[in-house]
């Protein structure tokens, strides 16, 4: 027998799977790692679902038992990974050519905060990455929003700057959830033709964001019940309950609305049905 024929090819390198990725870096055993992300934080998730947040989670470098990212599950079907500011500040800082973060509160003549700006220095660069957030686009009627509003406009322009700065992609924070409950209703649905869309009422000069999603909804045949209905059984407007006019609707609530109208008619037709 020649010697040749003792001699074994050399094997041919497996690419490990994301869960062995991830299990690696966690120190854990990966089929106990799947059952656990199945089980609590990925629950809602299907298979192939949970492997998608799982690609994510090791792109990033994040941990989710840590609630630095999580699924949020859409209307109409399908999970979107939601990043915490604790994991965008880790995919931040982590990055090899970061050096440095200043934030700037803007008020108005009275001390009221009307924006946060967020500078990011990067090694290298000749200009740093600036971007600002403005508290009138960004509050939403929850306590946190009310009680602290300084802090939760800063975590906010830390996400979208880190995101414009490092490119960070396929990702949202936790604050674009609410925009995903009505977007996902029209983009997970099959294709259906919907009433006309008026955006040139939409843009009247002087009217208030409710006065707008009131055009809105009129111009396509809905009434204020059929919102409030609507509102309350798919938790898009909180109190809609004890809500009478569309004047009552909360200006961020009413401006998040907006931001998808198609997904809004789409979701009242579904209502009526």
């Amino acid at each position: 027998m020649s010697n040749t024929a003792l001699v074994k090819s050399p094997a041919t390198p497996t690419k490990p799977s994301a869960i062995n990725l991830m299990a690696s870096r966690l120190s854990v055993e990966p089929t106990k790692l799947f059952e656990t992300l199945k089980a609590t934080v990925f629950s809602k998730a299907t298979n192939e679902e949970l492997l998608a947040l799982v690609v994510v989670a090791n792109e990033y470098g994040l941990n989710p038992f840590l609630k630095e990212l999580y699924a949020f599950p859409a209307k109409g079907g399908g999970i979107v990974p939601i990043v915490s500011v604790d994991g965008w500040n880790k995919m931040l800082v982590r990055q090899p050519d970061f050096d440095g973060i200043k934030f700037t509160d803007n008020v108005d003549a009275e001390g009221n905060l009307v924006s946060c700006t967020a500078i990011i220095y990067v090694k290298g660069r000749a200009h740093p990455c600036e971007i600002t957030e403005y508290l009138a686009e960004c509050k939403r009627n929850t306590e946190p929003w009310n009680n602290m509003p300084h802090r939760m406009l800063r975590n906010r322009t830390i996400c979208q700057a880190s995101r414009v700065a490092f490119g960070f992609s396929g990702v949202k924070h936790e604050e674009e959830a609410d925009a995903i409950t009505v977007e996902s209703m029209v983009t997970a649905m099959p294709s259906e033709p919907l009433k006309k869309i008026e955006p040139a009422k939409l843009a009247d000069a002087g009217k208030t964001p409710q006065q707008e999603l009131e055009t809105l909804c009129v111009t396509n045949g809905h009434t204020f019940d059929a919102l409030q209905r609507w509102g309350e059984s798919s938790g898009n407007i909180d109190g809609a309950s004890s809500m009478s006019v569309f004047g009552e609707i909360p200006t961020d609530v009413a401006r998040r609305l907006l931001k998808a109208p198609a997904g809004l008619l789409k979701g009242l037709e579904l209502a009526k049905a």
